[in-house]
């Protein structure tokens, strides 16, 4: 197998990724790429869709090779559509694992249906955290220079202070994103601006307590000659000036630093988890089913995933090469 290929999974095969990709693939983009899916769940959208292409089967062909001009495919055996979305991250996992590929894209799916079929599917970093064998990940989001990252990711605003206030919790994930923007972003010495929690940053407590708590974690951080600047107002912090000062802002949760972020994207972000030993990637879109079939929506995002796939796989190889920071200051 050509060692520039990347993985894609179908994710969920009614949303709006797959019609992106098959639409980039159709105008003949040179972005190569192998998708994962059962063959006949394919076949069966591209007849229904009126789409006449080439298939070409990698893992059961004779000479087990990508063809070009053809829609190749990665195929196995599959109960339904969403059974079919959970294995087709797994095998793309395996084979980028056995380095097959330089990286994955996972497109779009709906985590409630996929829940009913997997009952301890939270979301795709979770779900890679687990077989890469990971303590914890970084959910980076990525935009040109803009880079955020949420320090939990897919669980409840109520259980947000109880789940920040776990021993080096922070501590770890800032370790952890620091080391991310250094190997895979290519920033020698990062710059980070971290949020508080509450409004105001608490006020100096008069609103919450958790601030209090992320300043000690901080302070932790700093010790060890990483650039660590807050708790922040959540609210300004991505104004122009602090953009052009940090390379990266963290926020408490999800939509804290989501929202802002796919508001100034307008869906050209990617997400990308950090500290994988495989590359993965995704559009910052969902399925967005109101769009399905309409031709209106961009492909930016999908187009930005293939880019960056690219970038970090040649941060990763130089620095492996040139190992500007020791590996005792960047292991656990």
């Amino acid at each position: 197998m050509n060692k520039n290929i990347i993985a894609i999974t179908i994710g969920d095969i009614n949303g709006i990724g797959i019609e992106i990709l098959i639409n980039l693939w159709k105008e003949g983009k040179n972005y190569n790429f192998v998708l994962f899916s059962n063959v006949s769940i394919i076949r069966n959208y591209l007849k229904k869709k009126k789409i006449n292409c080439k298939i070409n089967i990698v893992n059961n062909s004779e000479n087990n090779s990508f063809k070009k001009n053809y829609l190749n495919i990665y195929s196995y055996s599959s109960k339904n559509n969403i059974n079919n979305s959970i294995l087709s991250l797994k095998y793309a996992y395996i084979e980028c694992k056995n380095k097959n590929y330089i990286g994955i894209i996972t497109l779009p799916l709906r985590k409630d249906l996929v829940n009913k079929e997997s009952k301890d599917f939270i979301g795709h970093t979770e779900f890679f955290e687990k077989l890469d064998k990971k303590k914890f990940t970084n959910m980076i989001m990525y935009k040109k220079n803009l880079i955020i990252t949420p320090l939990t990711t897919h669980i409840s605003i109520k259980s947000i202070p109880r789940v920040i206030s776990k021993k080096n919790y922070i501590y770890e994930r800032l370790f952890g994103l620091c080391k991310s923007l250094v190997i895979d972003f290519n920033i020698a010495k990062p710059k980070i601006m971290v949020s508080g929690l509450n409004p105001h940053a608490g006020d100096n407590g008069t609103i919450g307590f958790e601030e209090k708590l992320i300043n000690k974690e901080i302070k932790k951080i700093r010790k060890i000659g990483i650039d660590v600047k807050g708790p922040e107002s959540a609210d300004s912090m991505l104004l122009n000036n602090n953009i052009n000062k940090y390379d990266c802002f963290v926020f408490l949760y999800h939509d804290q630093g989501l929202i802002p972020f796919k508001f100034i994207s307008q869906y050209s972000g990617v997400n990308f988890t950090g500290n994988l030993d495989i590359i993965r990637v995704s559009p910052d879109h969902g399925t967005a089913y109101d769009r399905v079939g309409k031709g209106k929506f961009k492909s930016k995002s999908l187009i930005n995933c293939f880019n960056l796939v690219k970038k970090i796989r040649k941060n990763r190889i130089f620095y492996a090469k040139s190992k500007k920071i020791s590996k005792s200051k960047l292991s656990y």
